[in-house]
């Protein structure tokens, strides 16, 4: 259950929506570990999951702009926690952008 007092990430940047959509969900589903007690541990590591995220601000070297940039966090790493799984496939995506180049070069006659 969301606490009143804390804001969400959308309150002070509005493009970070799918963070507090994961977060939500996260949420939910620590509720579902929590109703088992051999799984409290996890759902204990999932309401701590995300909940402190440090931000700096970094210069983009394309067009020299500054915004801000995750710097730091803590997440659990639950196999079935929303927000662990919904940043393994950003980092599983950003792998396979970085080596689609070299793919294509390796087998230009490929079909997708």
């Amino acid at each position: 259950m969301q606490n009143p007092k804390l804001k969400n990430l959308t309150d002070y940047s509005p493009d970070d929506k799918p963070w507090d959509v994961h977060k939500s969900q996260s949420d939910d589903v620590g509720g579902i570990y929590l109703r088992a007690a051999e799984f409290e541990a996890y759902a204990a590591r999932m309401r701590d999951c995300g909940g402190l995220l440090r931000f700096g601000w970094s210069t983009l070297k394309d067009t020299g702009e500054t915004r801000l940039r995750l710097r730091e966090a803590h997440f659990c790493r639950v196999r079935h926690c929303p927000v662990c799984q919904w940043r393994r496939s950003l980092m599983w995506q950003a792998r396979f952008y970085q080596s689609l180049p070299k793919i294509v070069a390796d087998y230009p006659d490929a079909r997708w």
